[in-house]
């Protein structure tokens, strides 16, 4: 076992940690150009077909594509090295780009483009999950860190994807939406650079190849704990995502269309609140009793939103929702790093499956809220992502005994 560092968690602690600034930098820059893209993808294939449900198309399937192979992506990363599989990612996904773009200014066929625009989405290199792995690494002698590290790296992600949208929105009122893409791709460049060039992933065994040291392990989702995670996740983001559609709806029927978007910056800003404020507290008790508590309190503030119908009243609501979720995902980092050192399992395909799990539940809960709100408003919609919510609770709390680390198995069955 390391030794650990009595070290007080702040954020310029791990800050002052040298050798994380460069890897940390390139995954800030790549999450960034991630948080552009949507907005510049679709305006400028807009723009070059003439068609907005052709951008709309295109769009989804290179989002579809990267969320779907994101396993295999972080899988790559861990068998092959984060310098290797990254340089090899980023070069092939900004390769394919480059020809999404060039087919929509030829004017190519909407099959030619949404084939090339699922092609350059499996290649998307996965900095965020690569981060949190080089965090455990780079601080594994200095433990007290960790979960700062993973809080700062949490609100970092929902500062960029609040920010991004913005970047891109103004970079293409002032010029235009191929500039705002130029910015997507040298930003995912620069940010992969950023990282394989750094002294923490050159130093040795930073960079190990996973199939010696995860051959004798399971795969992530083998392991009981894993699987209680992603589900967890696959409910939190359903709910997430129900409210992104319904609290526009909400503010649009009280005649405030405008005040869609306060509430969900107000959700933003109490994660960033609350994810903050978790980051710096020195916890005594486990990350798994941490995470049964968080999904339970998750759940119960979304309980008022099922009967409020201002948005006024609404907002202070959304905020407090919001203060749970960075912490929910720093904690299942933590869990996650914690399971994956037990069993030995591939690191960045685990950590992977937590993002994985949330973006299809928002993107399950965007489709059902939209279906729903048209048929029995935002009430019962709140209500259907709420009961959910509660089920999540319900298996969460059943299977809390799966969080707990262990050493791995000897036989291949694993107790659930």
């Amino acid at each position: 076992m390391s030794e650990s560092v009595d070290i007080r968690p702040t954020y310029r602690a791990v800050l002052a940690v040298r050798e994380a600034r460069a890897p940390f930098l390139g995954s800030c820059l790549a999450r960034m150009s991630f948080a552009v893209l949507p907005l510049a993808l679709l305006l400028t294939i807009r723009e070059a077909t003439d068609s907005f449900a052709v951008a709309g198309l295109a769009s989804g399937a290179l989002s579809a594509t990267l969320t779907l192979f994101a396993p295999a992506r972080a899988r790559l990363i861990d068998r092959k090295g984060s310098r290797f599989g990254l340089a090899w990612l980023a070069g092939l996904y900004l390769t394919g780009l480059a020809i999404l773009i060039s087919l929509a200014e030829a004017g190519a066929a909407t099959p030619v483009l949404l084939v090339a625009a699922a092609v350059a989405g499996m290649f998307a290199p996965p900095l965020g999950p690569t981060m949190r792995v080089l965090w455990a690494k780079i601080l594994h002698r200095r433990q007290p860190l960790l979960h700062t590290a993973y809080a700062l790296d949490s609100v970092t992600e929902e500062v960029v994807f609040t920010v991004g949208p913005l970047v891109a929105g103004g970079l293409i009122a002032v010029a235009a939406p191929l500039a705002a893409m130029i910015m997507v791709m040298a930003l995912i460049a620069v940010g992969t650079v950023c990282f394989v060039l750094s002294a923490a992933t050159g130093r040795p065994g930073a960079d190990d190849t996973a199939e010696e040291e995860h051959a004798g392990g399971a795969r992530p989702l083998a392991l009981p704990g894993i699987r209680t995670i992603v589900l967890a996740f696959g409910g939190v983001g359903l709910v997430v995502g129900a409210l992104q559609i319904a609290l526009p709806f909400l503010a649009d029927q009280a005649g405030s269309p405008g005040a869609g978007g306060v509430l969900l910056a107000l959700l933003s800003a109490g994660s960033a609140v609350g994810g903050l404020t978790y980051g710096r507290i020195r916890w005594r008790s486990t990350p798994t009793d941490r995470f049964v508590v968080l999904v339970v309190v998750f759940t119960l503030t979304v309980l008022p939103l099922c009967v409020i119908e201002s948005p006024v009243r609404a907002g202070a609501f959304v905020f407090v929702v919001g203060l749970s979720l960075a912490p929910l995902f720093t904690t299942a980092y933590l869990l996650v790093n914690d399971l994956v050192a037990a069993s030995k399992a591939a690191p960045t395909e685990a950590n992977t499956w937590v993002s994985t799990a949330n973006n299809g539940g928002y993107a399950a809960g965007s489709a059902v809220a939209g279906i729903l709100l048209g048929y029995r408003g935002p009430a019962l919609t709140v209500t259907a992502a709420f009961l959910v919510s509660a089920a999540i609770v319900a298996v969460t709390v059943l299977r809390r005994r799966t969080l707990v680390p262990l050493p791995a198995p000897t036989h291949p069955a694993a107790e659930e």
